[in-house]
């Protein structure tokens, strides 16, 4: 619960005794689940089984700032039993209502805002619509396997779909962010400070080590593709690239090169079209220099073979204006060029939790 450390340090907090009990953890890492962590706003409360009570003074008129847990996107819309999801995840387009307004555009179509009707609630979503005049079967194969492997995650920290619809156009519905994307946030709010940067990288941290441990590799990460739901709350997005790995796997390799992102691939990819969680790591040291550098392009003004180059004689790029010291050293960390010593985002998480932890004491 990173963003929320002011705000717990006036509050009293149910900690569950099978947590660590050295100290208080609770900003280190934010609760997986509501049920994970409750706070007592007012009076006390009766304890649940199995939880024991850490007691902190909290003034009657404490404000805090809204936590990921108190947004609408931190838990799958479904995670209400009542709530059925639809078969197949098509999704009715009587209930999908769209705003004329877009929020962005691409090859494939275009991004708009939208309303779905559930059994319950209406949910604000963000809906990828493929253009109508394409017709190419390929931005449609494209838009259905991105939708096959978010239909697989169920995250925080990680944008979930909702479902997909036929009807005018192929319509790709997910969860809305409604700040937008990462990098041009912070090319437009330069008064963003360390602290809320090194709470945002650590959020996407968590949501990779998800993807990590789920076996999945993006293929894609770059701050573009990290969303905003408040300035407080970030989630993984764009999996059109991503990869399931078998179970017997660690590796995905591409039989072409294809339009890749270079300037956020490891050397491995670049070299040997070999795509891995530890090439997500890399391409993390590219997003946290994008962040510290408030939305600044990496490699500005170089070609990709000038930076493969670049890279192959060990140099890499320097730190951000201001970047914590801790948080540069970490990013080269991540530039690693042999893949078995670079580390993998159990480490990388566990290393900005444990920094932001110190930051904020």
């Amino acid at each position: 619960m990173v963003s929320g450390w002011n705000y717990l340090k006036n509050q009293i907090i149910l900690l569950p005794k099978a947590w660590p009990q050295k100290g208080l953890h609770i900003p280190r890492e934010p609760a997986r689940e509501r049920r994970d962590l409750q706070s007592v706003r007012a009076g006390p409360r009766a304890l649940a089984h199995g939880q024991s009570l850490c007691f902190l003074d909290r003034p009657a008129d404490a404000q805090r700032e809204a936590l990921p847990m108190d947004t609408e996107v931190y838990e799958s819309p479904y995670a209400d039993p009542e709530e059925i999801r639809p078969k197949e995840v098509y999704l009715d387009r009587k209930l999908l209502t769209l705003e004329d307004n877009e929020l962005g555009s691409g090859n494939f179509g275009t991004v708009k805002k939208g309303y779905y009707q559930m059994k319950k609630v209406v949910k604000t979503v963000a809906v990828k619509i493929l253009k109508n005049e394409a017709n190419d079967p390929a931005l449609k194969d494209e838009l259905l396997a991105e939708a096959n492997v978010m239909q697989q995650l169920d995250n925080p920290y990680i944008v979930r779909m909702i479902g997909i619809c036929e009807a005018e156009s192929w319509m790709l519905v997910m969860e809305m962010a409604e700040l937008g994307p990462l990098n041009k946030y912070l090319q437009q709010n330069r008064h963003v400070k360390d602290k809320n940067i090194i709470e945002l990288v650590h959020q996407v941290s968590m949501g990779m080590k998800y993807l990590e441990e789920s076996n999945f590799v993006h293929r894609d990460l770059a701050a573009r593709n990290v969303l905003l739901v408040t300035q407080h709350y970030a989630k993984i997005s764009d999996f059109g690239l991503s990869k399931a790995l078998r179970a017997d796997e660690n590796y995905y390799k591409a039989q072409t090169h294809g339009k890749w992102p270079v300037k956020w691939y490891a050397p491995e990819c670049i070299n040997y079209y070999k795509f891995s969680s530890k090439s997500d790591v890399w391409s993390f040291g590219v997003l946290m220099w994008e962040a510290f550098s408030y939305g600044q392009k990496p490699y500005r003004g170089m070609k990709g073979s000038e930076v493969s180059a670049m890279l192959e004689k060990g140099e890499r790029m320097g730190c951000p204006t201001g970047c914590p010291r801790e948080m540069y050293e970490l990013m080269k960390l991540c530039w690693t060029y042999e893949v078995e010593s670079r580390p993998g985002f159990a480490a990388v998480e566990l290393r900005l939790r444990n920094y932001y932890y110190d930051v904020v004491n």
